[in-house]
């Protein structure tokens, strides 16, 4: 009983300081404030993190596991003419549920230093590069993948205000990410 609610405390303690560094932003929030945010004397936060850097780099590793999983089932289970379609899909759903996981990825990576950056950025380019395998992208093309990461990742930013459906999102996205395969497609062919 005891193991459950440590168990238990270490989750809500980790989604107060997600949705924390969410809201005010990283560098805004101070050990002291995370403390009282998570309930806990300022004395023993270490008790129960690393590091506000480690912690903020725990958030990157989860974002990019979760992602790396659906991504290699999408790989496995879906004809290649419908993979970029599933893997939007998944990014949108995925956005829903865990919007504070993909803010952060996106907003608050310079905020790391090593060994902290090189683990997030080995997270992404590992996820980046299963990407372009899925889509069937050359090597060469691993700046294709990359853009097509980062307009994922930031898609609920940008489509919040001009789209309101799960089908729309999905369209819109779909429509421009061909746009980009289109494009390194030709550019691979005048090389």
């Amino acid at each position: 009983m005891k193991e459950d609610a440590a168990i238990k405390r270490s989750i809500e303690t980790r989604h107060q300081a997600l949705a924390l560094f969410a809201s005010k932003g990283y560098s805004n929030v101070g050990i002291r404030q995370l403390a009282s945010a998570l309930g806990i004397n300022c004395g023993s936060i270490y008790n129960h993190i690393e590091s506000k850097e480690a912690l903020l780099c725990e958030f990157f590793e989860e974002l990019f596991e979760v992602l790396h999983q659906h991504a290699t089932r999408i790989q496995r289970r879906v004809p290649v003419y419908e993979r970029l379609r599933a893997l939007i899909e998944m990014h949108v759903r995925l956005q829903a549920r865990m919007p504070e996981h993909f803010l952060l990825v996106e907003r608050e990576r310079y905020q790391l230093s090593d060994p902290w950056l090189g683990q997030a950025d080995a997270q992404r380019l590992r996820y980046e590069q299963l990407i372009a395998r899925t889509l069937g992208l050359a090597t060469a093309d691993h700046g294709c993948a990359k853009s097509i990461v980062t307009l994922l990742n930031q898609a609920h930013s940008w489509l919040a205000g001009c789209t309101r459906t799960f089908d729309e999102r999905v369209e819109i996205l779909h429509s421009t990410i061909r746009l980009m395969l289109g494009n390194a497609t030709m550019s691979a062919g005048q090389r």
